[in-house]
């Protein structure tokens, strides 16, 4: 019983870099990147859907995408997002091929980009402790009750910030690498 509270954080821990990666990615660095765009939302027939859905993105240049929609239909629709996107760089249209020089960043942009990711950062964090506060608070409560001893929720204690020392050091890891990154 006591290790499906940690396996339970475990996941949810994992979940909170994941998403944090995933996020990271979309951060716009200087370099071209797949992440930048990949899941950006355009309306298909009504339908939202991921522009990786909708056409082969790959990079040509170091800050260069280009885009291969597969409908032609769908190229006003993904140009459109693409220009919403605010990438700095409007979307070239070369039949059913669009392609997106972006532009150098400027030390405004990077500084506001390192923000970004320091803000992301933080809200892995909290994700981490509002977790080990509602796991710490169900132990507690089990505790209250007489189902597991007062030695049993301090050994649980110190696993739980094991895991929340170890997760926070992943996620100021990728904190740190994509900040290199954008000032390199």
């Amino acid at each position: 019983m006591m290790d499906n509270f940690i396996d339970n954080l475990k996941q949810e821990f994992a979940k909170a870099v994941s998403h944090l990666k995933i996020e990271l990615s979309k951060v716009h660095t200087g370099r071209a990147s797949v992440g930048l765009i990949e899941d950006l939302d355009i309306d298909y027939y009504g339908v939202r859907t991921p522009l990786k859905a909708l056409g082969l993105i790959t990079i040509t240049a170091p800050r260069e995408i280009k885009i291969e929609v597969w409908d032609q239909n769908a190229v006003k629709a993904v140009s459109d997002a693409l220009t919403k996107a605010s990438l700095g760089s409007l979307p070239q249209i070369e039949g059913q091929l669009i392609r997106i020089n972006l532009p150098l960043m400027t030390s405004e942009t990077r500084e506001k980009m390192a923000k970004r990711i320091h803000t992301l950062s933080e809200e892995a964090k909290i994700s981490l402790r509002s977790n080990r506060e509602k796991i710490w608070n169900d132990i507690q409560k089990l505790e209250h009750d007489g189902n597991i001893r007062e030695d049993k929720k301090f050994k649980l204690k110190e696993k739980i910030q094991e895991l929340i020392d170890n997760y926070g050091k992943q996620i100021d890891e990728l904190e740190e690498k994509k900040e290199r990154e954008i000032r390199n």
